[in-house]
């Protein structure tokens, strides 16, 4: 892959894992944006991922409006009751199926090793699937920042923690959450949504395990 290609590749990447941690959050009129962008960015780099999103996207034109999405969601995520498909890395990854577990205890140590710390509002845990997704976009973002200013040490450094993320959080539970969501949705957005996560982060964890990031000429920005 050439330098170019692969600064573009990036900025896609950057972008595919911000706007999809933006769909687990509750749903509402940006929803609609977020998946289009999302359909329209990653249609060259994952194809089958696209696609996906494609059916996110005419989920939200047909029938299932808003209201139906967000019962859904509180069904699917929230609560108050049992959740159908915890999004929560340690129910996957702990023999238990708990919450708070040392896999969500490594998840904070990850953030603080990069000064990151969970925003104080947020009623969730580390290692909730939009958390961790907004992670890796910030991780992607610090990379294409170094190489803008040509620092390759720097950048391959943040290209192999993308890569220990993914390998020991995020592609590791992603499948069994994905399964739980296709099972339990009561929607075919949610049920697109959990197959859009699982084929682009199987997608992306064979592309960063592929090689380490190349000097690029010039600045880039996303």
């Amino acid at each position: 892959m050439k330098a170019n290609e692969k600064l573009s590749t990036d900025i896609i990447r950057a972008v595919a894992y911000k706007l999809l941690a933006e769909c687990y959050y509750p749903p509402g009129e940006a929803t609609r944006e977020h998946v289009k962008k999302f359909s329209q960015s990653i249609r060259e780099l994952c194809s089958p991922a696209a696609e996906a999103a494609g059916r996110m996207a005419a989920a939200l034109q047909g029938d299932e409006g808003f209201e139906e999405l967000a019962i859904d969601h509180a069904r699917l995520f929230v609560g108050p009751f049992a959740l159908l498909a915890p999004p929560y890395g340690s129910i996957y990854l702990e023999g238990e199926r708990r919450l708070m577990g040392d896999s969500t205890l490594a998840v904070g140590e990850c953030y603080q090793e990069v000064g990151l710390e969970v925003a104080a509002g947020f009623t969730g845990t580390p290692d909730h699937i939009a958390v961790e997704l907004e992670f890796m976009h910030f991780l992607v973002v610090k990379e294409l920042d170094a190489l803008s200013i040509e620092q390759l040490d720097r950048a391959q450094n943040f290209r192999q923690k993308q890569r220990a993320f993914l390998e020991r959080h995020l592609a590791a539970w992603v499948p069994d959450f994905s399964r739980s969501v296709e099972e339990q949705a009561q929607t075919k957005f949610y049920q697109s949504l959990a197959a859009t996560t699982r084929i682009f982060i199987e997608s992306d964890y064979d592309r960063v395990r592929g090689g380490v990031p190349a000097m690029i000429d010039g600045r880039a920005s996303v």
